[in-house]
């Protein structure tokens, strides 16, 4: 994928184990200050927070998919959007290093879609490339900047996630993340 600019990642966080005394929610809660850590660049210029990262409220919802456990526990989940100069595979390799950090560990059965709890899952759900507009096209206007989608059909990372249509939580989630930053 490309290089150097600014990219807008939209992450999904799930928890539905705790950690020592951390219960799910909490989990997230200090997750959010490790991406946000480990994703904003230091040299961003912005009048709030806010202007960089969004995030929605933790909502707690039913498990999606086969599970290992006969009767796994409700996830908490929270979709979070931050402005970062690193590309989307560097902020897979951001964000599992934070799964791990608070417990995450990968198994193979994962793989053939039969999922196990876990302490931390960070998925990426979309990822935006800022383009510049064309000054000399603008007849001289200033440079005015948007948000293009990126696709990738890597094996490693498929954006959008594709699973984004089939967890029913995940579109109420990110429309009030829309709607959050246009209040």
């Amino acid at each position: 994928m490309e290089g150097k600019g600014l990219y807008k990642v939209v992450l999904l966080l799930g928890s539905n184990l705790s950690l020592g005394r951390l219960a799910p929610d909490q989990i997230i809660a200090e997750a959010d200050k490790e991406i946000i850590d480990a994703l904003l660049p230091d040299y961003l210029e912005v009048e709030a927070l806010e202007d960089a990262v969004s995030a929605t409220e933790i909502t707690v919802t039913e498990p999606c998919g086969k599970f290992e456990e006969k009767d796994p526990p409700k996830f908490y989940n929270q979709v979070l959007s931050c402005i970062t100069d690193k590309t989307p595979e560097q902020v897979l390799a951001q964000t599992q290093r934070i799964e791990k950090l608070f417990g995450r560990m990968r198994t193979y059965k994962e793989k053939g879609e039969i999922y196990q709890s876990r302490t931390l899952d960070i998925d990426i759900l979309k990822a935006y490339k800022e383009r510049r507009a064309d000054k000399k096209a603008d007849k001289g206007a200033d440079k005015k900047s948007y948000w293009v989608e990126i696709k990738s059909d890597n094996p490693e990372l498929v954006l959008p996630h594709p699973q984004v249509e089939s967890r029913p939580f995940v579109k109420p989630l990110m429309a009030s993340l829309s709607k959050k930053r246009k209040s």
